[in-house]
Protein backbone atom coordinates (compact mmCIF):
# COMPACT_ATOMS: atom_id res chain seq x y z
CA UNK A 1 0.00 0.00 0.00
CA UNK A 2 1.23 3.47 -0.72
CA UNK A 3 1.45 6.09 2.02
CA UNK A 4 -0.68 9.23 2.10
CA UNK A 5 1.06 12.24 3.59
CA UNK A 6 0.03 15.69 4.75
CA UNK A 7 1.22 18.40 2.39
CA UNK A 8 4.88 19.12 3.09
CA UNK A 9 8.41 18.61 1.86
CA UNK A 10 9.45 15.07 0.95
CA UNK A 11 12.95 14.15 -0.25
CA UNK A 12 13.21 11.99 -3.34
CA UNK A 13 15.84 9.23 -2.90
CA UNK A 14 18.06 8.69 -5.92
CA UNK A 15 18.82 5.15 -7.02
CA UNK A 16 21.98 3.70 -8.43
CA UNK A 17 21.02 3.20 -12.05
CA UNK A 18 19.31 6.39 -13.10
CA UNK A 19 18.40 9.91 -12.09
CA UNK A 20 15.11 11.43 -13.13
CA UNK A 21 14.36 14.92 -14.40
CA UNK A 22 10.78 15.70 -13.58
CA UNK A 23 8.60 18.20 -15.35
CA UNK A 24 4.97 18.96 -14.51
CA UNK A 25 3.02 18.91 -17.71
CA UNK A 26 -0.31 19.69 -16.08
CA UNK A 27 -3.19 21.66 -17.50
CA UNK A 28 -2.37 24.98 -19.06
CA UNK A 29 -5.80 26.35 -18.17
CA UNK A 30 -8.82 25.45 -16.11
CA UNK A 31 -10.61 23.84 -19.08
CA UNK A 32 -8.05 21.03 -19.53
CA UNK A 33 -8.57 17.68 -17.80
CA UNK A 34 -6.23 17.32 -14.79
CA UNK A 35 -7.61 13.94 -13.73
CA UNK A 36 -5.00 11.27 -12.99
CA UNK A 37 -5.07 7.74 -11.63
CA UNK A 38 -2.34 6.78 -9.19
CA UNK A 39 -1.90 3.02 -8.73
CA UNK A 40 0.22 1.39 -6.08
CA UNK A 41 3.23 -0.48 -7.43
CA UNK A 42 1.55 -3.83 -6.81
CA UNK A 43 -1.68 -2.61 -8.36
CA UNK A 44 -3.78 -3.39 -5.27
CA UNK A 45 -4.95 0.17 -4.66
CA UNK A 46 -5.61 3.25 -6.73
CA UNK A 47 -6.62 6.85 -6.26
CA UNK A 48 -8.39 9.05 -8.78
CA UNK A 49 -8.16 12.82 -8.41
CA UNK A 50 -7.01 16.11 -9.89
CA UNK A 51 -3.26 16.69 -10.13
CA UNK A 52 -2.48 20.09 -8.59
CA UNK A 53 1.30 19.93 -8.77
CA UNK A 54 4.26 17.61 -9.19
CA UNK A 55 7.46 18.71 -7.43
CA UNK A 56 10.50 17.03 -5.86
CA UNK A 57 9.16 13.59 -6.78
CA UNK A 58 5.83 14.18 -5.02
CA UNK A 59 2.33 14.09 -6.55
CA UNK A 60 0.02 16.71 -5.01
CA UNK A 61 -3.56 15.73 -5.82
CA UNK A 62 -7.08 16.56 -4.69
CA UNK A 63 -9.31 13.50 -4.16
CA UNK A 64 -13.03 13.87 -3.64
CA UNK A 65 -13.94 13.10 -0.03
CA UNK A 66 -10.29 13.07 1.05
CA UNK A 67 -9.11 16.57 0.19
CA UNK A 68 -5.53 17.42 -0.72
CA UNK A 69 -2.95 14.67 -0.29
CA UNK A 70 0.58 13.94 -1.45
CA UNK A 71 2.15 10.69 -2.60
CA UNK A 72 5.76 9.81 -3.32
CA UNK A 73 6.35 8.92 -6.97
CA UNK A 74 8.28 5.80 -5.94
CA UNK A 75 5.09 4.35 -4.42
CA UNK A 76 2.84 4.64 -7.47
CA UNK A 77 2.47 4.73 -11.21
CA UNK A 78 0.60 7.60 -12.84
CA UNK A 79 -1.97 7.27 -15.62
CA UNK A 80 -3.67 10.15 -17.42
CA UNK A 81 -2.92 13.00 -19.80
CA UNK A 82 -1.91 15.30 -16.94
CA UNK A 83 0.81 12.98 -15.64
CA UNK A 84 4.29 14.57 -15.59
CA UNK A 85 6.91 13.71 -18.18
CA UNK A 86 9.80 11.82 -16.57
CA UNK A 87 13.16 11.83 -18.32
CA UNK A 88 15.84 9.45 -17.14
CA UNK A 89 19.51 10.36 -16.75
CA UNK A 90 22.52 8.18 -16.05
CA UNK A 91 24.45 9.27 -12.92
CA UNK A 92 27.35 10.71 -14.90
CA UNK A 93 28.30 14.13 -16.24
CA UNK A 94 31.39 16.23 -16.95
CA UNK A 95 32.71 19.52 -15.56
CA UNK A 96 35.39 21.00 -17.83
CA UNK A 97 37.36 24.23 -17.97
CA UNK A 98 39.34 26.63 -15.80
CA UNK A 99 42.26 25.52 -13.67
CA UNK A 100 41.37 28.20 -11.14
CA UNK A 101 37.87 26.85 -10.62
CA UNK A 102 38.49 23.17 -11.25
CA UNK A 103 41.66 22.45 -9.29
CA UNK A 104 40.40 22.99 -5.73
CA UNK A 105 37.09 24.87 -5.76
CA UNK A 106 34.92 22.32 -7.58
CA UNK A 107 36.23 19.36 -5.53
CA UNK A 108 35.63 21.28 -2.31
CA UNK A 109 32.11 22.27 -3.33
CA UNK A 110 31.33 18.74 -4.45
CA UNK A 111 32.52 17.44 -1.07
CA UNK A 112 30.17 19.84 0.69
CA UNK A 113 27.31 18.94 -1.63
CA UNK A 114 27.86 15.24 -0.95
CA UNK A 115 27.56 15.87 2.78
CA UNK A 116 24.35 17.86 2.26
CA UNK A 117 22.66 14.92 0.51
CA UNK A 118 24.00 12.24 2.82
CA UNK A 119 26.44 10.77 0.30
CA UNK A 120 30.07 9.78 0.70
CA UNK A 121 32.70 11.59 -1.37
CA UNK A 122 35.73 10.22 -3.18
CA UNK A 123 38.12 11.89 -5.61
CA UNK A 124 40.15 9.63 -7.88
CA UNK A 125 43.40 10.87 -9.43
CA UNK A 126 44.69 9.82 -12.83
CA UNK A 127 48.10 9.99 -14.45
CA UNK A 128 47.17 13.47 -15.69
CA UNK A 129 46.75 15.94 -12.80
CA UNK A 130 44.17 17.86 -14.84
CA UNK A 131 41.88 14.81 -15.14
CA UNK A 132 40.11 13.40 -12.07
CA UNK A 133 36.94 11.55 -11.17
CA UNK A 134 34.64 12.52 -8.31
CA UNK A 135 32.31 9.82 -6.99
CA UNK A 136 29.35 10.24 -4.66
CA UNK A 137 27.97 7.04 -3.15
CA UNK A 138 24.56 6.52 -1.54
CA UNK A 139 24.35 5.08 2.01
CA UNK A 140 23.36 1.71 0.55
CA UNK A 141 26.63 1.56 -1.42
CA UNK A 142 25.12 2.37 -4.83
CA UNK A 143 26.55 5.05 -7.10
CA UNK A 144 24.77 8.38 -6.83
CA UNK A 145 27.01 10.36 -9.15
CA UNK A 146 30.34 10.25 -11.00
CA UNK A 147 31.80 13.50 -12.30
CA UNK A 148 34.43 13.65 -15.02
CA UNK A 149 36.42 16.69 -13.81
CA UNK A 150 38.88 18.10 -16.32
CA UNK A 151 40.78 21.27 -15.40
CA UNK A 152 42.84 21.82 -18.53
CA UNK A 153 42.10 25.54 -18.80
CA UNK A 154 39.32 27.93 -19.72
CA UNK A 155 39.75 27.20 -23.43
CA UNK A 156 38.25 23.73 -22.95
CA UNK A 157 35.03 24.84 -21.22
CA UNK A 158 32.92 26.04 -24.14
CA UNK A 159 33.95 23.37 -26.68
CA UNK A 160 33.09 20.71 -24.08
CA UNK A 161 29.68 22.29 -23.53
CA UNK A 162 29.13 22.38 -27.29
CA UNK A 163 30.02 18.72 -27.94
CA UNK A 164 28.28 17.43 -24.81
CA UNK A 165 31.42 16.25 -23.00
CA UNK A 166 30.52 18.60 -20.16
CA UNK A 167 27.23 19.57 -18.57
CA UNK A 168 28.94 22.41 -16.68
CA UNK A 169 31.69 24.59 -18.11
CA UNK A 170 33.72 26.50 -15.51
CA UNK A 171 35.47 29.76 -16.31
CA UNK A 172 37.66 32.29 -14.52
CA UNK A 173 36.43 35.13 -16.72
CA UNK A 174 33.18 35.96 -18.44
CA UNK A 175 32.63 34.41 -21.84
CA UNK A 176 33.64 36.61 -24.77
CA UNK A 177 32.08 37.14 -28.18
CA UNK A 178 34.69 34.73 -29.59
CA UNK A 179 33.48 32.03 -27.17
CA UNK A 180 29.88 32.73 -28.18
CA UNK A 181 30.76 32.39 -31.86
CA UNK A 182 32.06 28.86 -31.25
CA UNK A 183 28.86 27.93 -29.44
CA UNK A 184 26.61 29.48 -32.07
CA UNK A 185 28.30 27.36 -34.71
CA UNK A 186 26.83 24.33 -32.90
CA UNK A 187 23.38 25.87 -32.43
CA UNK A 188 23.82 27.17 -28.88
CA UNK A 189 22.78 30.78 -28.31
CA UNK A 190 23.78 33.57 -25.94
CA UNK A 191 24.51 32.47 -22.37
CA UNK A 192 25.47 35.81 -20.84
CA UNK A 193 22.90 37.49 -18.60
CA UNK A 194 20.73 34.36 -18.67
CA UNK A 195 20.00 31.62 -16.15
CA UNK A 196 22.77 29.63 -17.85
CA UNK A 197 25.43 32.00 -16.51
CA UNK A 198 26.08 31.47 -12.80
CA UNK A 199 28.59 33.49 -10.78
CA UNK A 200 29.91 31.20 -8.05
CA UNK A 201 32.40 33.61 -6.52
CA UNK A 202 35.04 36.28 -6.98
CA UNK A 203 38.79 35.92 -7.06
CA UNK A 204 41.86 37.86 -8.08
CA UNK A 205 44.97 37.15 -10.08
CA UNK A 206 48.09 38.04 -8.11
CA UNK A 207 51.43 38.95 -9.64
CA UNK A 208 53.97 37.00 -7.60
CA UNK A 209 57.68 37.49 -6.93
CA UNK A 210 60.33 35.48 -5.12
CA UNK A 211 59.88 35.95 -1.33
CA UNK A 212 63.38 37.49 -1.09
CA UNK A 213 62.61 40.18 -3.69
CA UNK A 214 62.18 43.52 -1.81
CA UNK A 215 59.90 45.08 -4.48
CA UNK A 216 56.41 45.53 -3.03
CA UNK A 217 54.54 47.31 -5.81
CA UNK A 218 54.91 47.97 -9.53
CA UNK A 219 53.03 50.23 -11.91
CA UNK A 220 51.03 48.71 -14.74
CA UNK A 221 53.49 50.38 -17.12
CA UNK A 222 56.43 48.61 -15.44
CA UNK A 223 54.67 45.23 -15.54
CA UNK A 224 53.88 45.70 -19.23
CA UNK A 225 57.52 46.52 -19.96
CA UNK A 226 58.64 43.35 -18.16
CA UNK A 227 56.30 41.20 -20.26
CA UNK A 228 57.42 42.94 -23.44
CA UNK A 229 61.10 42.40 -22.63
CA UNK A 230 61.88 46.12 -22.22
CA UNK A 231 62.85 45.72 -18.55
CA UNK A 232 65.02 42.65 -18.06
CA UNK A 233 66.78 43.15 -14.71
CA UNK A 234 65.37 43.82 -11.22
CA UNK A 235 68.10 46.41 -10.70
CA UNK A 236 65.97 48.85 -12.75
CA UNK A 237 63.10 48.43 -10.27
CA UNK A 238 64.95 48.35 -6.95
CA UNK A 239 65.00 44.57 -6.68
CA UNK A 240 68.75 43.90 -6.89
CA UNK A 241 70.97 42.80 -9.74
CA UNK A 242 69.07 39.73 -10.89
CA UNK A 243 67.80 38.90 -14.38
CA UNK A 244 64.00 38.86 -14.66
CA UNK A 245 62.59 35.44 -15.56
CA UNK A 246 58.91 35.36 -16.53
CA UNK A 247 56.68 32.42 -15.70
CA UNK A 248 53.48 32.26 -17.77
CA UNK A 249 50.74 29.91 -19.05
CA UNK A 250 49.68 28.80 -22.50
CA UNK A 251 47.48 30.87 -24.80
CA UNK A 252 44.27 29.12 -23.71
CA UNK A 253 44.73 30.30 -20.12
CA UNK A 254 42.07 32.67 -18.74
CA UNK A 255 44.56 34.00 -16.18
CA UNK A 256 47.00 34.93 -18.92
CA UNK A 257 44.23 36.64 -20.92
CA UNK A 258 43.20 38.79 -17.95
CA UNK A 259 46.77 39.83 -17.12
CA UNK A 260 47.53 40.76 -20.72
CA UNK A 261 44.17 42.43 -21.42
CA UNK A 262 44.08 44.45 -18.20
CA UNK A 263 47.72 45.43 -17.74
CA UNK A 264 50.00 44.67 -20.68
CA UNK A 265 47.98 45.36 -23.85
CA UNK A 266 46.47 48.69 -22.74
CA UNK A 267 50.05 50.02 -22.92
CA UNK A 268 50.41 48.86 -26.52
CA UNK A 269 52.54 45.87 -25.60
CA UNK A 270 52.15 42.09 -25.50
CA UNK A 271 53.85 39.00 -24.15
CA UNK A 272 56.86 39.23 -26.44
CA UNK A 273 59.62 38.42 -23.96
CA UNK A 274 60.85 34.86 -23.59
CA UNK A 275 58.65 33.12 -21.03
CA UNK A 276 58.48 29.69 -19.43
CA UNK A 277 55.05 28.11 -19.85
CA UNK A 278 53.61 26.25 -16.88
CA UNK A 279 50.85 23.67 -16.81
CA UNK A 280 49.75 24.17 -13.20
CA UNK A 281 49.53 26.89 -10.58
CA UNK A 282 51.71 25.00 -8.16
CA UNK A 283 54.31 24.54 -10.86
CA UNK A 284 54.46 28.30 -11.38
CA UNK A 285 54.61 29.03 -7.64
CA UNK A 286 57.44 26.52 -7.19
CA UNK A 287 59.35 28.04 -10.12
CA UNK A 288 59.10 31.58 -8.68
CA UNK A 289 60.12 30.44 -5.19
CA UNK A 290 63.17 28.67 -6.65
CA UNK A 291 64.28 31.70 -8.73
CA UNK A 292 65.38 34.99 -7.08
CA UNK A 293 64.58 36.80 -10.32
CA UNK A 294 61.28 35.04 -10.98
CA UNK A 295 57.92 36.71 -11.64
CA UNK A 296 54.60 35.08 -12.43
CA UNK A 297 50.86 35.28 -11.82
CA UNK A 298 48.40 32.89 -10.21
CA UNK A 299 44.94 32.89 -8.71
CA UNK A 300 45.07 34.48 -5.27
CA UNK A 301 44.21 31.23 -3.51
CA UNK A 302 47.39 29.63 -4.87
CA UNK A 303 49.76 32.52 -4.03
CA UNK A 304 51.31 30.96 -0.92
CA UNK A 305 54.91 31.36 0.19
CA UNK A 306 55.58 34.14 -2.34
CA UNK A 307 55.74 37.93 -2.43
CA UNK A 308 52.27 39.15 -3.47
CA UNK A 309 52.64 42.32 -5.49
CA UNK A 310 50.46 45.42 -5.02
CA UNK A 311 49.63 47.04 -8.36
CA UNK A 312 50.02 50.79 -8.76
CA UNK A 313 47.65 51.96 -11.47
CA UNK A 314 48.61 54.63 -13.99
CA UNK A 315 46.82 57.43 -12.12
CA UNK A 316 48.67 56.54 -8.91
CA UNK A 317 45.99 54.49 -7.11
CA UNK A 318 47.35 51.52 -5.19
CA UNK A 319 45.45 48.27 -5.74
CA UNK A 320 46.36 45.60 -3.16
CA UNK A 321 44.85 42.09 -3.49
CA UNK A 322 42.95 42.20 -0.17
CA UNK A 323 39.79 40.25 0.63
CA UNK A 324 37.73 43.44 0.84
CA UNK A 325 38.87 44.87 -2.49
CA UNK A 326 38.35 41.54 -4.23
CA UNK A 327 34.85 41.19 -2.74
CA UNK A 328 33.84 44.62 -4.04
CA UNK A 329 35.64 43.92 -7.35
CA UNK A 330 37.87 46.91 -6.75
CA UNK A 331 41.21 45.15 -7.24
CA UNK A 332 42.91 45.70 -10.60
CA UNK A 333 42.95 41.98 -11.42
CA UNK A 334 39.77 40.89 -9.65
CA UNK A 335 37.57 38.55 -11.63
CA UNK A 336 34.33 36.63 -11.31
CA UNK A 337 34.26 32.85 -11.38
CA UNK A 338 31.53 31.29 -13.51
CA UNK A 339 29.64 28.12 -14.20
CA UNK A 340 27.96 27.90 -17.62
CA UNK A 341 25.30 25.45 -18.74
CA UNK A 342 23.51 24.92 -22.04
CA UNK A 343 19.89 26.07 -22.47
CA UNK A 344 17.28 23.36 -22.06
CA UNK A 345 17.04 20.43 -19.71
CA UNK A 346 19.87 20.19 -17.21
CA UNK A 347 21.01 16.99 -15.53
CA UNK A 348 19.06 17.06 -12.23
CA UNK A 349 22.09 16.32 -10.08
CA UNK A 350 24.03 19.11 -11.81
CA UNK A 351 21.13 21.50 -11.18
CA UNK A 352 21.01 20.51 -7.51
CA UNK A 353 24.79 20.93 -7.17
CA UNK A 354 24.69 24.42 -8.70
CA UNK A 355 21.79 25.45 -6.48
CA UNK A 356 23.56 24.22 -3.35
CA UNK A 357 26.75 26.05 -4.37
CA UNK A 358 24.82 29.35 -4.11
CA UNK A 359 23.80 28.78 -0.47
CA UNK A 360 25.35 29.98 2.78
CA UNK A 361 26.25 26.36 3.54
CA UNK A 362 28.67 26.38 0.59
CA UNK A 363 30.65 29.41 1.79
CA UNK A 364 32.95 27.57 4.25
CA UNK A 365 33.95 25.19 1.46
CA UNK A 366 34.74 28.14 -0.83
CA UNK A 367 36.91 29.74 1.85
CA UNK A 368 38.58 26.44 2.70
CA UNK A 369 39.66 26.20 -0.94
CA UNK A 370 41.43 29.55 -0.49
CA UNK A 371 38.87 31.71 -2.27
CA UNK A 372 37.09 34.80 -1.00
CA UNK A 373 33.78 33.89 0.61
CA UNK A 374 30.63 35.99 0.50
CA UNK A 375 30.59 36.84 4.21
CA UNK A 376 30.18 40.58 4.73
CA UNK A 377 33.15 42.64 5.91
CA UNK A 378 33.06 46.26 7.05
CA UNK A 379 35.32 49.22 6.36
CA UNK A 380 35.34 52.73 7.80
CA UNK A 381 35.98 55.92 5.86
CA UNK A 382 39.22 56.50 7.75
CA UNK A 383 40.48 53.11 6.51
CA UNK A 384 40.43 54.39 2.92
CA UNK A 385 43.50 56.60 3.41
CA UNK A 386 45.08 56.85 -0.05
CA UNK A 387 41.73 56.80 -1.84
CA UNK A 388 40.67 59.95 0.04
CA UNK A 389 44.01 61.64 -0.64
CA UNK A 390 43.89 60.68 -4.32
CA UNK A 391 40.36 62.07 -4.67
CA UNK A 392 41.33 65.46 -3.27
CA UNK A 393 44.78 65.75 -4.84
CA UNK A 394 44.54 64.12 -8.27
CA UNK A 395 41.00 63.99 -9.67
CA UNK A 396 40.59 66.78 -12.27
CA UNK A 397 36.92 67.59 -11.53
CA UNK A 398 37.28 67.57 -7.75
CA UNK A 399 34.23 69.11 -6.06
CA UNK A 400 35.29 70.29 -2.57
CA UNK A 401 31.75 70.95 -1.36
CA UNK A 402 30.58 67.48 -2.34
CA UNK A 403 33.72 66.03 -0.76
CA UNK A 404 32.99 67.73 2.57
CA UNK A 405 29.37 66.56 2.39
CA UNK A 406 30.54 62.97 1.77
CA UNK A 407 32.92 63.11 4.72
CA UNK A 408 30.13 64.39 6.98
CA UNK A 409 27.60 61.80 5.84
CA UNK A 410 29.88 58.76 5.92
CA UNK A 411 32.30 59.48 8.77
CA UNK A 412 30.24 57.47 11.28
CA UNK A 413 29.10 54.80 8.83
CA UNK A 414 30.47 51.37 7.91
CA UNK A 415 30.87 50.31 4.31
CA UNK A 416 29.82 46.73 3.57
CA UNK A 417 31.76 44.50 1.17
CA UNK A 418 28.91 44.38 -1.32
CA UNK A 419 28.33 46.50 -4.44
CA UNK A 420 25.79 46.84 -7.22
CA UNK A 421 26.71 47.32 -10.86
CA UNK A 422 24.64 47.46 -14.02
CA UNK A 423 24.59 45.84 -17.42
CA UNK A 424 26.45 47.96 -20.03
CA UNK A 425 24.25 50.82 -21.27
CA UNK A 426 21.35 49.67 -19.12
CA UNK A 427 19.57 50.42 -15.85
CA UNK A 428 19.30 46.65 -15.24
CA UNK A 429 21.48 45.13 -12.53
CA UNK A 430 24.05 42.67 -13.83
CA UNK A 431 23.95 38.98 -12.88
CA UNK A 432 26.18 39.21 -9.81
CA UNK A 433 24.43 42.34 -8.55
CA UNK A 434 21.04 40.61 -8.73
CA UNK A 435 22.47 37.89 -6.53
CA UNK A 436 24.00 40.52 -4.20
CA UNK A 437 20.62 42.19 -3.89
CA UNK A 438 18.88 38.91 -3.09
CA UNK A 439 21.52 38.10 -0.48
CA UNK A 440 21.25 41.55 1.11
CA UNK A 441 17.44 41.35 1.12
CA UNK A 442 17.66 37.96 2.83
CA UNK A 443 19.80 39.45 5.59
CA UNK A 444 17.36 42.33 5.99
CA UNK A 445 14.42 39.93 6.25
CA UNK A 446 16.23 38.17 9.11
CA UNK A 447 16.56 41.49 10.94
CA UNK A 448 20.33 41.68 10.62
CA UNK A 449 20.35 45.45 10.06
CA UNK A 450 17.46 46.48 12.32
CA UNK A 451 18.26 49.79 14.00
CA UNK A 452 20.55 50.93 11.17
CA UNK A 453 20.01 53.35 8.34
CA UNK A 454 21.00 51.71 5.06
CA UNK A 455 22.78 54.17 2.79
CA UNK A 456 22.78 53.33 -0.92
CA UNK A 457 25.68 55.41 -2.19
CA UNK A 458 26.06 55.97 -5.92
CA UNK A 459 29.35 56.69 -7.69
CA UNK A 460 30.25 57.33 -11.33
CA UNK A 461 33.23 57.46 -13.67
CA UNK A 462 34.68 60.81 -14.76
CA UNK A 463 33.57 60.80 -18.40
CA UNK A 464 31.40 63.87 -19.02
CA UNK A 465 30.57 66.72 -16.66
CA UNK A 466 30.86 66.33 -12.91
CA UNK A 467 27.28 67.57 -12.41
CA UNK A 468 25.87 65.06 -14.90
CA UNK A 469 27.82 62.19 -13.36
CA UNK A 470 26.56 63.04 -9.88
CA UNK A 471 22.99 62.91 -11.21
CA UNK A 472 23.65 59.58 -12.95
CA UNK A 473 25.08 58.11 -9.76
CA UNK A 474 21.99 59.20 -7.82
CA UNK A 475 19.75 57.67 -10.47
CA UNK A 476 21.52 54.33 -9.99
CA UNK A 477 21.16 54.60 -6.20
CA UNK A 478 17.44 55.27 -6.62
CA UNK A 479 17.16 52.26 -8.94
CA UNK A 480 18.72 50.00 -6.30
CA UNK A 481 16.38 51.37 -3.64
CA UNK A 482 13.36 50.75 -5.88
CA UNK A 483 14.46 47.16 -6.45
CA UNK A 484 15.02 46.65 -2.72
CA UNK A 485 11.54 48.00 -1.97
CA UNK A 486 10.12 45.62 -4.57
CA UNK A 487 11.65 42.45 -3.10
CA UNK A 488 11.46 43.22 0.64
CA UNK A 489 8.41 42.39 2.70
CA UNK A 490 6.38 45.24 4.26
CA UNK A 491 7.53 44.02 7.68
CA UNK A 492 11.21 44.32 6.76
CA UNK A 493 10.74 47.71 5.11
CA UNK A 494 9.00 49.03 8.23
CA UNK A 495 12.17 48.34 10.26
CA UNK A 496 14.60 49.92 7.80
CA UNK A 497 15.35 53.27 6.30
CA UNK A 498 16.82 53.12 2.78
CA UNK A 499 18.57 56.38 1.93
CA UNK A 500 19.96 57.02 -1.59
CA UNK A 501 23.04 59.28 -1.79
CA UNK A 502 25.33 60.30 -4.63
CA UNK A 503 28.94 61.43 -4.67
CA UNK A 504 29.54 61.21 -8.41
CA UNK A 505 33.20 60.95 -9.36
CA UNK A 506 34.57 60.91 -5.80
CA UNK A 507 36.38 57.86 -4.37
CA UNK A 508 37.34 56.09 -7.62
CA UNK A 509 38.34 52.46 -7.13
CA UNK A 510 40.41 52.46 -10.33
CA UNK A 511 41.76 54.88 -12.89
CA UNK A 512 39.20 56.26 -15.34
CA UNK A 513 41.55 55.92 -18.31
CA UNK A 514 40.39 52.40 -19.21
CA UNK A 515 37.00 50.80 -19.91
CA UNK A 516 37.56 48.30 -17.09
CA UNK A 517 38.44 51.07 -14.63
CA UNK A 518 35.42 53.16 -15.58
CA UNK A 519 33.10 50.16 -15.24
CA UNK A 520 34.56 49.47 -11.81
CA UNK A 521 33.86 53.04 -10.71
CA UNK A 522 30.21 53.00 -11.82
CA UNK A 523 28.71 51.39 -8.73
CA UNK A 524 26.30 51.66 -5.82
CA UNK A 525 27.81 50.88 -2.42
CA UNK A 526 26.01 49.89 0.78
CA UNK A 527 26.84 51.71 4.03
CA UNK A 528 25.28 51.34 7.49
CA UNK A 529 24.93 53.94 10.23
CA UNK A 530 22.84 54.59 13.31
CA UNK A 531 19.97 56.92 12.26
CA UNK A 532 20.76 60.55 12.96
CA UNK A 533 24.43 59.89 13.74
CA UNK A 534 26.58 62.04 11.47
Amino acid sequence: MFGLRIIGKTILPVGAATLMALAFSGAANAQEDKTVTLKSVGGELKLIGELDEFADGIYFITVQGMGKIQINMNDVTCEGAACPVIKQYEPYFGIYGSRTVGTNLIPNLMRGYAKSVGATYEIVATENAAERKIRLMNPDGTLRLEVDLQSRGLGTAFPALADGSAVIGVADRRMKDSDLAKLQATGIGELRDTDNEIVIGVDGIVVILNPDNPVRNLTTEEISKIWAGEITNWLELGGGDYPINIQSFGKSSGDRAILLDRIVRPHGRDETSNVTENKSYQGMVDAVIADRGGIGFVGRSFANGVNRLTIREDCGLLSPPTDFRIKIEGYSLSRRLYMYTKPGDLHPEAAAFIEWSMTDDAQPYIEEAGFVGRGLERMRLEDMGMMLIHTAAVEPDFNPRLYVKMMQELRNADRLSISFRFQPGSSQLDVESVRNLQELAGRMEKGEFVGNEVLLVGFADSIGSEVRNTKLARKRALAVRAEMERVLSPQALAQLKLTPLSYGELLPLSCNESDVGRARNRRVEVWLRVPGKR
